[in-house]
């Protein structure tokens, strides 16, 4: 079996993704990139070189967590240096599991912000998730940027004993005895695929919250930004539940649900935005409000949820009605078992505050 990093050109996926992506964290989607079928014989993982590139594009990386440049001593977890800790202001729920984060930049090298919502990552650049769930380290998922084209995506399962990391292509389900699931690099690429390049917690405004870590002001200082941006803080716009509301989603739909979603790839989706730019400065003007509001939806939720947003009316709004339930309609539809109780109170509330009047969404009344 032969492990394959996404391939990008110009900024599009170039591979097939499928239109509805439903799959669950630690299964094993039908092969359909041309390489060998995963259904072959197993893998010897530590026999796996470093990362390499061919004359089709196919990729490979490293088999251990220990030999990717996180650790400069891996027994004691002792940090490579020049490894960046940041932490985005609207995170991605992942079950309740507690995460730590780690960019690392090539030297010498800077990331291209000259569009401030949407940055480029020079080659070499390696960014790492770790996943702990109560006090036990379950998983390291690693983006790496390889050449201009392609990222080498894939998690690496912990041992019981925490002695070693060993990349898991194919994903695995109850990491450790926990109900974590482990994606695939199937899982990785649905979640990374419609953005500009492949990173979603490292930018402008996830970075620049007034109530952040301070590290987009640390890497304009640093001078690794093509762009200094014209403030070290961003700010998602409004306030209380709606300011909440709409850096959640941000934070946990954007990634798909954005200016990007008329992408092939994305033809079996809703058309609503709801990624943030750092330009927004009236909630109400937000694409959020613009095209998720009394929008009907591609999919219906059962029993009977048709639209994506009606002001108002929390239990007739899909985009509170996905969230609330882990079916084939839930969202996000990936790498998640548990509804985030919280997330959804505060997109509820923001949802009844919204004032549309009488029957906002019928025609008939205007």
């Amino acid at each position: 079996m032969q492990w394959r990093a996404r391939l990008i050109v110009n900024g599009a996926i170039a591979t097939a993704i499928a239109a509805n992506v439903l799959w669950a964290c630690g299964t094993s989607p039908e092969n359909t990139d041309g390489g060998t079928d995963a259904s072959d014989a197993a893998l010897d993982r530590k026999t796996l070189p470093d990362v390499s590139v061919d004359s089709d594009a196919a990729v490979t990386g490293p088999a251990h967590l220990a030999d990717t440049g996180l650790y400069s001593d891996f027994s004691s977890r002792t940090l490579a240096p020049g490894i960046i800790t940041y932490v985005p202001r609207y995170p991605l729920w992942s079950d309740g599991a507690d995460k730590k984060r780690y960019l690392l930049l090539p030297p010498s090298t800077k990331i291209d912000t000259t569009d401030i919502d949407n940055w480029a990552f020079p080659i070499g650049t390696k960014v790492w998730k770790e996943f702990d769930v109560g006090t036990t380290v379950v998983e390291t998922r690693l983006l790496w940027k390889v050449n201009d084209t392609e990222w080498w995506e894939v998690a690496y399962a912990w041992t019981a004993d925490g002695t070693d990391a060993v990349a898991e292509p194919d994903g695995g389900v109850n990491a450790l005895g926990t109900t974590h699931d482990i994606p695939s690099q199937q899982d990785c690429n649905a979640c990374h695929s419609n953005v500009r390049d492949v990173l979603i917690g490292v930018s402008a405004l996830q970075l620049g919250a007034t109530d952040g870590d301070g590290t987009l002001a640390k890497l304009a200082a640093a001078g690794v930004l093509t762009t200094n941006p014209s403030s070290s803080t961003f700010d998602v716009p409004g306030t209380g539940a709606t300011k909440d509301a709409l850096g959640y989603l941000h934070g946990n739909c954007g990634q798909c649900h954005n200016s990007d979603w008329a992408a092939p790839a994305l033809q079996n989706q809703t058309a609503m935005r709801l990624r943030l730019s750092v330009k927004d400065a009236v909630a109400e003007t937000t694409p959020v409000y613009k095209t998720a509001t009394c929008l009907v939806m591609k999919h219906l939720v059962p029993p009977n949820v048709t639209l994506a947003l009606v002001p108002g009316s929390p239990v007739e709004s899909g985009i509170a009605a996905r969230m609330s339930r882990r079916d084939p309609n839930q969202m996000p539809p990936v790498c998640t078992k548990a509804v985030d109780d919280a997330g959804v109170a505060t997109v509820s509330a923001w949802i009844a505050s919204i004032d549309g009047g009488t029957n906002p969404c019928d025609a008939s009344a205007d």
